[in-house]
């Protein structure tokens, strides 16, 4: 799971929290989401998602430049 993944779930899940609907697919996503970040924080792979999201930042913005 990339973090970029897991900032736009986190999102998604406050959107659709804050409209008042929460249904079982909320609910399972959120326990998905949770899921994948402890698992992350368990092996201690933040900083190596985070190095990998910059350099495909860094990429997809100079590949828009061009």
């Amino acid at each position: 799971m990339s973090i970029e993944g897991f900032i736009g779930g986190v999102m998604m899940l406050i959107a659709s929290a804050s409209s008042g609907t929460v249904d079982s697919k909320t609910v399972l996503n959120s326990a998905i989401l949770a899921d994948k970040a402890k698992q992350k924080s368990e092996q201690g792979t933040w900083g190596a998602s985070a190095h990998e999201e910059g350099h495909q930042l860094i990429k997809d913005f100079l590949r828009e430049i061009r």
